[in-house]
């Protein structure tokens, strides 16, 4: 009896061990294409070295519901990918943008996939101090966070006029410690980084004002030159899939994001 369990589970195992064989080898024989990323906060990107957060597992998504290729997530600094573009040397797609954001509106420059994200960008305040956005003078004589680098199209122009005063952070995590700290007037963070650090300091939700008008609704696609035309059909046809459709909507379930459709 015992010599019988032993082959019953012998037999059981097999076929994963030819399907872990099977799965290995197309990832060595598969053509590697990398997706680039550049939004280095969460949940986008939680932990760049142990590669986790929500475009790492959007990237698995497109591995596991195709063998052709192999996509391969990494980071690279928005600049960067700026010099690759205007050099014409962009080798990869990028993931997690707007036609907008890559002055491509008429979406003829690049491929672009359809919407894989809804997101926006909040003006934020203190709940002892509340802010809503009604237009530029709304912003007049304010303390207004933001994050080193990044650009406020609603509020650039009034700092440029010399009306508010602009107080830079190096990430959203410190820019929404200042606020809490009554430190800012207001500030400009994503709805998605918002839940992310809500989820880890709950009582931070009650401290937090929202303006009714956000700074900014988009949703967020993938980009990829038009030499690269063949993959990224494999990614586009995975649209037609249910089974990626409803593994899709779980991620945005699991990160918080919203299913309603939300365009610029």
């Amino acid at each position: 009896m015992p010599n019988f369990l032993v082959i019953l589970l012998l037999l059981l195992l097999m076929p994963l061990s030819l399907s872990a064989k099977e799965e290995g080898k197309r990832i060595q024989t598969a053509e590697k294409v990398y997706v680039y990323v550049y939004h280095l906060k969460p949940p986008y990107i939680e932990q760049l070295e142990l590669e986790t957060g929500l475009y790492f597992e959007l990237v698995e998504l497109f591995n596991r519901f195709q063998s052709k290729y192999q996509f391969v997530a990494q980071f690279v600094p928005r600049k960067r990918l700026n010099r690759e573009i205007a050099n014409n040397t962009l080798d990869g797609m990028i993931l997690g943008v707007h036609p907008v954001w890559f002055k491509d509106k008429q979406k003829t420059k690049f491929l672009w996939t359809r919407p894989l994200l809804n997101d926006q960008d909040e003006f934020i305040s203190h709940i002892k101090k509340p802010f809503d956005y009604a237009g530029k003078k709304s912003l007049y004589e304010k303390n207004i966070g933001g994050v080193r680098g990044y650009h406020y199209f609603r509020i650039a122009p009034v700092l440029k006029a010399g009306k508010a005063k602009l107080t830079p952070t190096s990430s959203e995590l410190q820019l929404l410690e200042m606020l809490i700290k009554q430190r800012l007037d207001l500030a400009v963070i994503s709805r998605a980084t918002l839940n992310y650090y809500f989820s880890l300091h709950p009582h931070w939700r009650d401290l937090v004002y929202f303006s009714k008008e956000p700074h900014e609704q988009y949703y967020r696609a993938l980009l990829s030159p038009t030499s690269l035309e063949g993959q990224f059909n494999i990614i586009e046809s995975l649209f037609e899939q249910e089974a990626f459709l409803a593994a899709l909507e779980g991620l945005k379930v699991k990160y918080d994001f919203s299913s309603e459709a939300v365009h610029k």
